[in-house]
């Protein structure tokens, strides 16, 4: 979570991205239905609207985040273990569609979906650190200096868990980013030919960039905005939070 007088460049350039995210994910959720001029798809159209009702909640939440202002009050109402729930169903639901109609993209929206639970787990696991080193300095204070170094250690031994399970999915972000920009270069769809149910697949060049504009946004935007969650394992992360 960021402010305008810590972070300035961090958070307009996270509402940026999680702002597009949702206006195209909106608009092809539509377009699934068979609205905006679009015809409905003719396979999997029920799998498509569920997928991209997946890929809109995604959207609303990442951007939710961006704004401390913002967050506070959203997870007061819906707490970190339920949206832990949420995503984990629907990371669930993209590994099915991955194997139902198998594609790269398929694999790359399930660790999309994998890297956000692990985000909100990564969240929840440090605040819970965070209360309980607390915890330790007040029970040092009151014991007169007492050597809490093993309960330290310890605490910093799962700090270092936390990050180092979210190194392969970081990276599956990049990937992910990456690809959404060739998308955007070459106006190709991710996987010509092949019907998807991750998603709804481009019909023009048009669509091609703004589907591959779509996916780096979300890729680079959830690489930026977990980047401090990496930063016990590498500190150097901490810095991209201008």
């Amino acid at each position: 979570m960021f402010t305008l007088s810590g972070n300035p460049v961090t958070l307009v350039g996270l509402l940026v991205l999680f702002g597009w995210c949702l206006l195209w994910t909106v608009r092809d959720l539509l377009a699934s239905f068979g609205l905006l001029g679009a015809d409905r798809p003719a396979q999997g159209a029920w799998a498509i609207t569920v997928s991209q009702c997946c890929h809109v909640v995604m959207s609303l939440v990442m951007l939710t985040m961006v704004a401390r202002s913002w967050w506070t009050p959203f997870s007061d109402a819906l707490t970190e273990p339920a949206l832990i729930a949420i995503f984990g169903a629907a990371t669930l639901w993209m590994a099915a569609m991955a194997v139902w109609r198998v594609s790269w993209l398929a694999v790359g929206h399930t660790l999309m979906f994998g890297a956000m639970v692990w985000h909100l787990s990564a969240m929840a696991s440090m605040s819970s650190m965070a209360g309980s080193m607390s915890s330790s300095h007040s029970s040092m204070g009151s014991m007169g200096g007492h050597d809490m170094s093993g309960q330290m250690g310890g605490q910093m031994s799962g700090l270092t868990l936390v990050t180092g399970i979210g190194l392969p999915l970081m990276a599956a972000l990049l990937i992910l980013g990456i690809s959404g920009l060739v998308r955007v270069i070459t106006a190709r769809a991710p996987h010509p030919g092949t019907a998807s149910c991750c998603h709804v697949a481009p019909t023009s060049r048009a669509t091609a960039r703004f589907s591959g504009l779509t996916d780096a946004a979300m890729g680079f935007g959830m690489f930026w905005m977990s980047a401090g969650l990496m930063a016990p394992l590498l500190p150097f992360m901490a810095h991209l939070h201008p």
